[in-house]
């Protein structure tokens, strides 16, 4: 494999490993914001975490892809217009989730300690674009694609 696969293949091997983690934390810690996690027991809890974490993983992939195609890099620069693109993305990718989520599937509720911008909550509005851009940051430099 020549030096550039290698270096997309571990950028997105650490892209998805550093992802995974980093929302699996910000999942475990918000998740005590919403009606019903508190009470959950682990052995429910802990699996539902996981699986929001890999869905986050996902989503923070296609992001990233998504600013890529639109820049025509795979590497994309840090810049003011990618990094506006990714984070801009997030945000919306985010709020619809969470919309539909809570609005028209009901599939959680918030406990009232959860702020909320118009219905919807503050942290995970804001959840894709901070926890995938710090990802990215962090994959950009273990991979090499400074």
């Amino acid at each position: 494999m020549e030096t550039t696969g290698k270096r997309t293949v571990l950028f997105f091997a650490s892209l998805s490993v550093i992802a995974f983690l980093v929302n699996f934390c910000w999942e475990s810690l918000h998740g005590l914001l919403y009606k019903a996690h508190p009470a959950m027991s682990a052995s429910v809890y802990v699996p539902m975490m996981l699986s929001m974490a890999v869905m986050d993983t996902v989503a923070i992939t296609a992001l990233y892809s998504f600013t890529a195609l639109i820049s025509r890099s795979w590497f994309w620069t840090l810049g003011l217009p990618n990094s506006l693109i990714f984070i801009i993305s997030g945000i919306v990718l985010a709020c619809g989730v969470e919309y539909i989520s809570i609005f028209i599937l009901h599939l959680w509720q918030y406990g009232p300690s959860m702020p909320v911008l118009f219905g919807v909550g503050l942290f995970p509005s804001i959840q894709l674009s901070s926890t995938g851009f710090f990802s990215v940051i962090i994959a950009r430099k273990v991979s090499g694609v400074c």
